[in-house]
């Protein structure tokens, strides 16, 4: 079943949604600002790190689907990405990107290869409880906020496998 929703719709929900991802941005920096003491950016760097790392192995559709669970480990080698790039992605200097990512080569999250870059360290998130903590905490924030721009179709997390079904 697929979702949509009209644009007069979404229009009429406009100040609830922006209410529900306010809710979502606070309660989500609340929590990671918790993981790292206080340090956002350290995340949002992970972040980046993660999107580079995985975003190869999960554009192909079939690997999508095996890795939807968030119980379910990526098999195949993840992407490197370099220091540049990543500042430019991140909008901070390298000097900054640097100190945040030794620091996360030290927490174990991230891995430097020296001709080819980082890439997110395999299975660093998976062990961690703080960080899937987060990420299960951050689905719910999720499929909250499209509940509200779907105004009345329900998504809700399939308990045992952690994936999306819409019901409604």
């Amino acid at each position: 079943m697929k979702a949509s929703i009209s644009s007069e719709r979404a229009r009429a929900k406009s100040m609830v949604f922006s209410l529900a991802f306010n809710e979502f941005y606070v309660e989500m920096s609340r929590m990671v600002t918790q993981r790292f003491d206080g340090d956002i950016d350290r995340f949002f760097i992970l972040a980046a790190i993660s999107v580079a790392s995985v975003a190869q192995v999960m554009s192909d559709e079939d690997k999508a689907r095996k890795y939807a669970s968030i119980d379910r480990r990526i098999e195949e080698d993840y992407a490197y990405i370099k220091l540049l790039p990543l500042a430019e992605i991140t909008g901070r200097r390298r000097a900054t990107v640097r100190r945040k990512v030794a620091k996360l080569m030290e927490m174990g999250y991230v891995e430097r290869d020296p001709a080819r870059g980082y890439r997110v360290a395999k299975g660093s998130m998976a062990d961690c409880p703080q960080l899937r903590a987060i990420f299960e905490a951050q689905l719910a924030l999720v499929l909250r906020l499209f509940n509200v721009l779907l105004g009345g179709s329900i998504l809700l997390p399939e308990p045992r496998l952690k994936t999306l079904q819409l019901t409604g």
